[in-house]
């Protein structure tokens, strides 16, 4: 036992002792700070119960708790499309009043009227007229977009090249209170007639028939309550476009270049349009069809994808969209209502558009072809059919306003004005919407952001450069 405890004491003799740490002033400071916290402990305070503050019925409940009410909807969710409801009225969509410039005269392309389209809405219509000089673009237009049936429509189309009479007054005998409420008048008076006007888009007026000039410069847009986006463009092949384009003397070079201008315009209607109305007032001019013709062959390949989604592939010719085309024949006189020119009409257009790609079989018909569509709709003619006229086509008739339009005893041997006009109006709002990109359920803003880079596009595309070498 004895060598035992020597062994241990000799063992404990030879472990090195530990060093002695010793606590520094930083944690006897923790120390204190902990021990002076639990003294200062607050006071409890004691609440009363929700069932003695408040009763039952009145009691707040918590989002987790909440239920579904009898209707099936979470308040919690109203309150949230109530949040979305105000924020969207606080910047409304303006409407228009008065068109504005898509493309200005230098044919550049203008971003004023995207405050004008809705960024929500995919269901709109976009719908381009084309045609050479005083075709009465505008005026069919005017037609589409009234919102309203007027009874002195075909008034105003007659008297729309005339002045207004300007009625002079003696403003030196007034005082100046009467001229201040004079002013304020004729303002209000102005903006009823401005609400009351059908015609949007300007017309022709005595002036510009007389020096021969046009009246529409570039492109202008109107948007109506109907959500048609309508499009008037200048007219082709118009010599007082030269004049304004070219400052020197007019040479074959200028014509050559408003001659691709114009190519350059036809075919971007056919690319952002739903419906393409080609507007003649005489049958037929030849150099116009084959206009329309080398305008489609030198339009480009067009797509979204640089706008919109960079992810998608860029399309193909064959992938494309392409507009309804719609052959308007205007100021027609009683001999073009007959079977027999309609006939002759749809079948030179049947044979002119047969390799296009343009949709002439659309349902804008001036009579119902049952075999096809088994739509049984009223004819413009009573002696309208498959048997004399032939398979119809997007082929519309509108005759010429005459002096003694109000005058229903005399024989026209078509309906009134008024009627075709409103036939005309609900054939074109009831087209199919095809889609324009290949972007699905495009909005306006999408659709008015692609117009931009399909403008930029075609100005840019070396076809109407090469087409322009080989013009005389």
């Amino acid at each position: 036992m004895a060598d035992k405890k020597k062994k241990i004491i000799n063992t404990k003799d030879t472990l090195p002792r530990r060093p002695v740490i010793l606590k520094s002033d930083r944690d006897a400071s923790k120390d204190l700070i902990k021990g002076n916290q639990e003294k200062e402990k607050q006071p409890t305070i004691i609440l009363k119960t929700r069932e003695q503050s408040t009763p039952k019925e009145d009691r707040p409940i918590s989002p987790k708790s909440q239920t579904i009410d009898a209707d099936g909807i979470y308040p919690s969710k109203i309150a949230q499309n109530e949040n979305k409801e105000k924020k969207e009225q606080k910047c409304p969509v303006k409407e228009m009043s008065q068109p504005v410039k898509l493309l200005d005269e230098n044919l550049e392309f203008n971003t004023a009227a995207l405050e004008f389209l809705n960024d929500s809405n995919n269901n709109y219509l976009v719908v381009g007229v084309m045609g050479t000089q005083s075709v009465g673009k505008s005026m069919i237009l005017n037609l589409i977009a009234r919102n309203k049936q007027h009874d002195d429509i075909c008034h105003k189309i007659l008297h729309s090249h005339e002045l207004p009479a300007n009625h002079s007054t003696e403003t030196n005998e007034l005082s100046m209170e009467n001229q201040f409420e004079n002013i304020s008048l004729t303002e209000a008076t102005d903006l009823k007639e401005d609400d009351k006007n059908p015609l949007k888009f300007k017309m022709q007026d005595i002036e510009c028939i007389e020096k021969g000039v046009h009246c529409t410069k570039g492109i202008d847009m109107f948007v109506t309550n109907d959500r048609i986006i309508l499009l008037d463009c200048q007219p082709l092949w118009s010599p007082s476009l030269i004049e304004e384009t070219s400052t020197n003397p007019v040479t074959a070079r200028s014509a050559n270049i408003m001659t691709v201008d114009c190519l350059q315009i036809a075919s971007y209607l056919m690319a952002v349009c739903h419906v393409l109305i080609v507007i003649q007032d005489w049958f037929v001019d030849y150099n116009f069809i084959r206009y329309i013709q080398t305008a489609e062959m030198l339009k480009p390949s067009l797509s979204a994808s640089n706008n919109v989604n960079t992810s998608q592939e860029v399309e193909t010719s064959s992938g494309e969209s392409h507009p309804h085309l719609l052959l308007l024949h205007n100021r027609c006189t009683l001999e073009d209502f007959t079977p027999e020119s309609v006939m002759t009409m749809q079948s030179f257009y049947r044979k002119a558009f047969q390799r296009s790609n343009l949709q002439l079989n659309s349902g804008m018909y001036m009579y119902s072809d049952p075999n096809k569509n088994g739509i049984n709709i009223d004819n413009v003619c009573k002696t309208y059919s498959i048997t004399n006229c032939g398979h119809p086509i997007n082929l519309f008739l509108l005759p010429e306003i005459y002096s003694d339009y109000d005058k229903k005893d005399i024989y026209r041997g078509h309906p009134s004005f008024e009627e075709l006009a409103n036939r005309l109006k609900w054939m074109v709002a009831g087209v199919n919407r095809h889609q324009i990109t290949n972007v699905p359920n495009l909005s306006e803003r999408g659709w008015f952001h692609f117009c931009n880079k399909a403008w930029e596009t075609i100005r840019k595309c070396t076809f109407f450069m090469e087409y322009e070498r080989f013009l005389p």
